[in-house]
């Protein structure tokens, strides 16, 4: 695939585009049994994303995911792999159950663990010095997490309305008003002052 080069890390928008041209693109150059674990897989995947699932759908789904645990086997026998034991692969064992219990995936990527992954390890690991790294990527997502939790309450108490700037400008028009309401009670007064001294 010539837009594979220098690729340094597939997005879901890349596997994507793969999916379209995979099967034809291996087939003829390994087993026929792998090209088969392949459909049934990518046939599995295409199923689970649809809008719209019904019982025939997701009889489909079981039946794709049963040809995909059959032929699967393959990837053993020829010493591709020694053993299958994948978290996603492993979920897809309950995706009819979920989805008659909850409905529709719509959308939904269990990519989103890549970023909380990014979050709680890659970030913490860079903002370390590198030596006992553990103990600092910990420390860090303890200190993240209180931060968390600070705005949380300042945001209940109403602390975060508004920035620095525009409380001091209130404080400062709240000042200016009590200033010239007391100049213009001064000013009545006096000139009360004047026409009694005129009577």
């Amino acid at each position: 695939l010539p837009d594979s080069c220098g690729f340094k890390q597939w997005t879901g928008n890349n596997s994507k585009a793969l999916m379209k041209v995979f099967i034809p693109a291996i087939k003829g150059h390994v087993p026929q049994d792998m090209v088969r674990a392949f459909h049934a897989l990518l046939e599995f995947c295409y199923i689970a994303r649809r809008d719209v699932i019904t019982e025939a759908s997701l009889d489909q789904l079981k039946d794709m995911l049963t040809q995909f645990h059959h032929y699967h086997e393959i990837f053993k026998t020829t010493g591709t792999v020694p053993h299958f034991s994948l978290p996603r692969q492993h979920s897809m064992t309950h995706y009819a159950d979920m989805i008659q219990l909850f409905g529709v995936s719509n959308g939904f990527c269990s990519s989103i663990t890549e970023s909380k992954h990014i979050k709680a390890v890659k970030e913490p690991w860079r903002w370390s010095n590198k030596y006992n790294t553990l103990g600092q990527m910990l420390l860090t997502n303890q200190h993240l997490d209180k931060l968390a939790a600070s705005r949380l309450d300042f945001a209940a108490c109403g602390m975060l309305a508004g920035s620095v700037l525009s409380r001091a400008v209130a404080t400062l028009c709240k000042f200016l008003y009590l200033i010239l309401s007391f100049y213009l009670l001064n000013m009545q007064l006096s000139a009360l002052k004047m026409n009694q001294m005129l009577l």
